[in-house]
């Protein structure tokens, strides 16, 4: 713990208790604005004149080999632009996550990342000034994530 804040290294281990995810590997990335999640199957539907999107995350039931069937309240679609420089319009969700011994709310960008090294990026919106501090030259400073609560469950700030 360093002036308030836990230090992360360049890649952590995080859970989404909200999507049912106990644990995945994420890139810490303090160029990237948005956090952004690897989701398949990636749609937008109304339930009682609400927007939900509802996707898929490959792989993360928690053995590695299930996937996980997810539906969240639409938050915004915004225009992000990618490491390649592209622009793309994209859902939004609000999610906890949980990273060591913290849980957080953070925005989720919604995309296929499968070229991509990590099924998670963590931007610098979720990692802000106050909240954790990066060590770049370090990996997995924060261990894998206590007690992941699963969505039906109390998640704290």
């Amino acid at each position: 713990m360093v002036a308030g804040g836990h230090v992360l290294g360049w890649r952590e281990w995080i859970g989404l208790p909200d999507l049912g995810v106990p644990l995945m590997k994420a890139k810490v990335d303090t160029g990237a604005r948005t956090s952004s999640l690897h989701a398949t199957h990636i749609e937008l539907v109304e339930i009682d004149h609400k927007k939900f999107v509802k996707f898929v995350l490959p792989h993360y039931r928690g053995d590695g080999h299930g996937r996980v069937n997810c539906q969240a309240p639409l938050l915004a679609i915004r225009h992000i632009r990618s490491s390649n420089g592209k622009q793309d319009e994209r859902y939004i969700i609000a999610s906890h996550i949980a990273v060591g011994h913290h849980r957080v709310k953070v925005e989720l960008s919604l995309a296929n990342r499968s070229l991509m090294g990590f099924p998670m990026l963590l931007g610098r919106t979720a990692i802000k000034a106050g909240r954790f501090l990066v060590q770049p030259a370090k990996s997995y400073l924060a261990g894998k994530p206590e007690h992941v609560y699963m969505a039906d469950q109390p998640v704290g700030e």
